[in-house]
């Protein structure tokens, strides 16, 4: 029985339709139809190097603020105290408020 089972052939349950796909094939980059004035990506290996700079900085309004530390102590984060910490450390199982 053995015998037979190895020499019959395997035959795949699932059919396939359309046949194998091409793998696609690389080719230079060049400019989008549709892209303004023919414009193509830059890519790492460009020469050009373009750095951008803001000629108008962003300030903050009256009563904008940039960061936590800028407002007053009662917006800003509280400080965690020890107990806290070693609830956290412990997994919060061993005390009960």
């Amino acid at each position: 029985m053995k015998t037979a089972a190895r020499l019959l052939k395997y035959v795949q349950s699932i059919k396939f339709v359309g046949g194998p796909h091409p793998a696609p094939k690389p080719h230079a980059a060049g400019p989008h139809p549709l892209a303004p004035e023919g414009l193509v990506p830059s890519g790492l290996n460009s020469t050009k190097s373009s750095t951008y700079h803001n000629s108008n900085p962003v300030e903050p309004q009256n009563g904008e603020f940039f960061a936590r530390s800028e407002l007053s102590a009662r917006f800003r984060y509280r400080t965690i105290k020890a107990e806290e910490i070693e609830q956290v450390e412990s997994g919060g199982a061993e005390f009960v408020f």
